[in-house]
């Protein structure tokens, strides 16, 4: 390369004379330039208003070297030209390629925000396009966003990950929005006794709160060491692996009147399972996953401080009191308590909403052939 033509070119960057620098990091270009040479022509180009010339030098530049700036700056003249489709991706490629923005100038990071927000254009237009498609039921609606999400966002895709038992044939679904909804409504109308229940419960016979996490001597604990035993994350068992405990069970008469149907997995050793689940301040439970695909799982929130939340898959929510849901607990979640409170919810098992009398009578087979199992995972 040229270094005399090089110095050239800076000096007319430095002075302004634009037309100048383009002229001189032309004639580099055409001697073969390397990337930061093309990407300085680049800007030049799009500087004097040739964004078809900017593009063609950028696309030359990425061929050399994938960048994030680079995809950035091709995104940008993409958007200037009136290509939203072709912009849309290629800032979805800048950012899945960019750095932690702590650590970039602020007009690169300026830059990133720009594309966040013409991302969220794009996908409130697409929304809106969906909201316009004929009327469709909550399950469609539902998987109808979720395409937009994967493919507008590159949303990050969780699959069940059962420890013990993966049932075949179930999709992939973290929250089970629409499910059981006599069951959720009669949890909402239930909710201030269940609640009064639990805090009776607590003053009566807090002494019975056994750690959530309870591994048996011998069993690996990996992740769950720092919370095994631990006071930090404790539960009232109401139900316990399909056995009613009686202490519990007979102080808190409404709750369970309000969850019982023939929603609950009857699993002999297994399954139901009704608890109160209670996380101390400033505790996190790490990713995680449950035991079986066959089931899901329902949170009722009784007392819920700022600073609470929860995930599962890629999607996170804050609690609501006396607001449930469900949710495929194979799928990787977590939760947090950054407060300085007592976190509490109800956690009851369901059967996973689209399995039949088949299905079911299938799942307890199998499990009693292999005996009851009890404390799987320990969780």
């Amino acid at each position: 390369m040229d270094d005399a033509l090089q110095r050239s070119a800076d000096a007319a960057l430095a002075k302004g004379d634009i037309a100048g620098a383009r002229a001189l990091l032309e004639a580099l270009a055409a001697q073969g330039s390397d990337f930061a040479t093309s990407m300085k022509l680049a800007a030049v180009q799009r500087r004097t208003g040739d964004l078809a010339a900017a593009l063609d030098t950028v696309n030359r530049a990425l061929d050399l070297q994938i960048d994030f700036v680079a995809l950035l700056l091709k995104a940008s003249l993409l958007e200037q030209l009136g290509d939203a489709p072709r912009a849309a991706e290629i800032y979805r490629a800048a950012l899945f390629h960019a750095p932690d923005a702590a650590s970039l100038p602020r007009p690169v990071a300026a830059r990133l925000d720009h594309a966040r927000r013409f991302l969220g254009q794009v996908r409130a237009a697409i929304d809106a396009d969906l909201r316009a498609l004929p009327a469709m039921d909550a399950m469609h609606r539902a998987r109808a966003h979720r395409f937009a999400d994967n493919v507008l966002d590159r949303r990050a895709v969780f699959h069940q990950q059962p420890t013990h038992y993966r049932y075949p044939g179930l999709a992939d679904q973290e929250f089970f929005d629409g499910a059981y909804p006599a069951l959720a409504d009669r949890m909402r109308a239930a909710f201030p006794a269940i609640r009064a229940e639990f805090e009776a419960l607590l003053a009566a016979h807090g002494d019975r709160q056994a750690p959530y996490v309870d591994f048996a001597p011998g069993q690996p604990m990996g992740q769950w060491k720092p919370l095994n035993r631990s006071a930090s994350w404790n539960a009232l068992h109401l139900v316990r692996y399909g056995e009613v405990d009686p202490v519990n069970a007979a102080a808190c008469p409404e709750t369970i009147r309000a969850f019982s149907g023939d929603h609950q997995p009857d699993i002999a050793g297994l399954a139901p399972n009704l608890m109160f689940s209670l996380l101390a301040p400033q505790t996190r439970i790490p990713p995680h996953h449950g035991v079986a695909n066959f089931r899901s799982v329902l949170h009722l929130p009784l007392i819920v401080p700022p600073g609470c939340a929860f995930r599962v898959g890629a999607d996170s929510r804050a609690w609501v009191e006396g607001q449930p849901w469900i949710f495929d607990d194979t799928i990787e979640h977590a939760a947090w308590n950054e407060s300085g409170a007592l976190r509490v919810v109800l956690i009851g098992d369901l059967w996973r909403p689209e399995l039949d009398e088949q299905d079911k009578a299938i799942v307890r087979a199998l499990v009693a052939a292999q005996g009851a199992p009890g404390r799987l995972g320990a969780l």
